[in-house]
């Protein structure tokens, strides 16, 4: 099989069936071959798009694709991909590349920047792996070692392909031999008698669960350990929706201070922190305002185990709650909660809109009786912070990058997400400063055949940075108020202007009943000083930790 068929055939076999891209000349082979193969092509405007939604597409799907052109496609793609390694996303780029002929009879070739190499050492520093497929020798192995790491540690792989290759037969079989994870025995059951004692003994144990369980796709096995072992449960920022927020022993959103009242109590009283799949980040953990006493902690990670001071490294996530569910011996406690997350409000008053009825209406809309289903992506600043309060009760409906913080990912992510999982309509939370950024690929959605509702937070300017920059300058982060929501007659959709909380209502009704086969945007029109209650406490406390930091050096 010619090479770039081969590689193909594989992501089928893996079980993806959506390929990312924008085509280039030094990719036109690889293109070919896609368009030839069983796989779909998404081809997208801009490569940071392709790259955010092919990242949404892999925390749904369990892996993604993004295909691009040497240099100015792949470099372009960088801040996506190294979001994709902060948050343990299995992203895998191809590129392609100049010939290995052509590069030694023409030293200067158009894409190059420095060296021939100097794209893929850029890779090295934000993938778990990066490599050049330099022989059909080796082609097979090497790009089956890409891919099972992506797999295995659920982080990016960069793999790169020159364009003479594209068309050579790949000789022989993958050949590897180090990618079975064996976890010794004894050394697992140590470990689990270990951890066994450490929760039944505690008198009061909790579970903080995090994305890395969504990325191993271990949310049944989580929600299974929860009801063995009746621990009541909260999850990140950055994990929200690991766990069902209805659940009678969910504590929503834990995130330090800003927490709702009932998480933030549950954990800080703890004498047992089950963390698992847990990204012990400054975000989320409030800006640290939550500090980590590491001797009353069970951390289960993809990479290893670690039981107070004990560190079992060969131990991953996956070993050790298996191998948990598996004890009988493990206590059931018997516990009742009262509800923590934001309740549907039947009384929304008749007013001008504001940030704290927009959090209202939306936790309303997306759980009413026989609501149809939405997968809720959010950017950051305070969408993010609005959609945390929202009540989430199915696995993966909320994504977001919480820990890396990029904006621009929502609009993008929105697509991939819908591609990924056609069944949830997105519902895309974004600023007017990210939506700036990457907003324009809506048109993609339009040319796709995809009806993301677009909700638009409209107040002209970086509210997050005017909040966390204590002595700003007046109107620095102000970057114009626009209607937005006329850009969706020319892009395909649909607009609305919105001032109220009726028109905002009226408006997610007929999103949902009259606009089913269109994107729409729902332009929020908000007063600058008007942020939820968590951005501004998150602002003060980011902009006293950078101030003290400041201070240190």
């Amino acid at each position: 099989m010619k090479l770039a068929d081969y590689i193909f055939k594989r992501l089928e076999d893996l079980g993806v069936s959506d390929v990312f891209c924008l085509p280039g000349e030094s990719v036109q082979d690889l293109y070919r071959a896609l368009l030839k193969s069983n796989l779909n092509n998404i081809l997208l405007s801009h490569e940071p798009c392709a790259g955010y939604a092919a990242d949404a597409y892999s925390r749904l799907k369990g892996l993604g694709v993004v295909l691009v052109s040497y240099g100015v496609g792949s470099l372009n793609l960088v801040n996506a991909v190294g979001q994709a390694y902060a948050e343990s996303s299995p992203l895998i780029v191809l590129s392609g590349s100049p010939g290995l002929a052509e590069r030694k009879k023409y030293p200067l070739l158009h894409h190059k920047v420095r060296t021939f190499q100097t794209s893929q050492k850029v890779f090295e520093e934000i993938t778990a792996l990066s490599v050049i497929i330099d022989s059909p020798h080796t082609a097979a192995n090497n790009l089956e070692r890409a891919f099972q790491t992506a797999l295995r540690y659920k982080k990016p792989v960069y793999i790169e392909i020159p364009r003479d290759l594209c068309g050579c037969k790949v000789e022989g079989q993958p050949f590897l031999d180090d990618f079975d994870n064996i976890v010794d025995p004894q050394t697992l059951k140590e470990a689990l008698d270990e951890a066994v004692e450490l929760i039944n003994k505690a008198q009061k144990p909790v579970i903080l669960a995090d994305v890395e369980v969504s990325r191993l796709k271990m949310q049944k096995e989580l929600l299974e350990l929860i009801e063995k072992t009746g621990l009541p449960t909260a999850s990140t920022l950055l994990g929200k929706s690991v766990v069902a927020e209805n659940h009678p022993l969910a504590l929503g959103t834990f995130f330090g201070t800003l927490s709702n009242p009932r998480a933030q109590e549950y954990i800080e009283s703890a004498d047992l922190i089950l963390a698992i799949g847990t990204i012990l980040s400054d975000v989320n953990l409030g800006m640290f305002t939550f500090s980590l006493d590491r001797s009353k902690m069970i951390e289960t990670r993809i990479e290893g185990l670690a039981i107070k001071n004990h560190h079992y490294n060969e131990i991953g996530l996956k070993d050790f709650l298996e191998g948990l569910l598996k004890r009988q011996d493990l206590s059931k406690r018997e516990i009742t909660l009262e509800p923590s997350c934001r309740e549907p409000n039947p009384t929304i008053p008749s007013s001008k809109i504001k940030a704290i009825y927009i959090q209202e209406i939306l936790n309303n809309f997306i759980n009413r009786p026989n609501s149809p289903s939405y997968r809720i992506v959010s950017d950051v600043g305070d969408c993010l912070f609005i959609g945390q309060e929202l009540m989430v009760s199915k696995f993966a409906s909320f994504l977001s990058p919480a820990y890396y913080l990029s904006m621009g990912f929502a609009v993008p992510g929105g697509i991939g997400a819908q591609i990924a999982d056609p069944s949830q309509r997105s519902l895309i939370l974004v600023g007017d400063g990210a939506f700036q950024m990457t907003g324009m690929e809506l048109i993609s959605a339009h040319r796709l055949g995809l009806n993301p509702i677009v909700v638009l937070l409209n107040n002209g300017i970086y509210a997050t940075l005017d909040r966390v920059e204590i002595d700003a300058e007046p109107n620095c982060y102000n970057i114009g108020k626009y209607d937005y929501y006329k850009l969706a007659e020319i892009w395909g959709g649909i607009g609305y202007k919105i001032k109220t909380t009726d028109e905002l209502q009226t408006a997610l009704a007929q999103a949902e009943n009259e606009h089913k086969d269109k994107f729409v945007i729902l332009d929020i029109e908000l007063d600058p000083e008007d942020t939820s209650a968590v951005l501004n406490k998150f602002g003060e406390m980011m902009g006293k930790s950078n101030k003290a930091a400041s201070k240190e050096i």
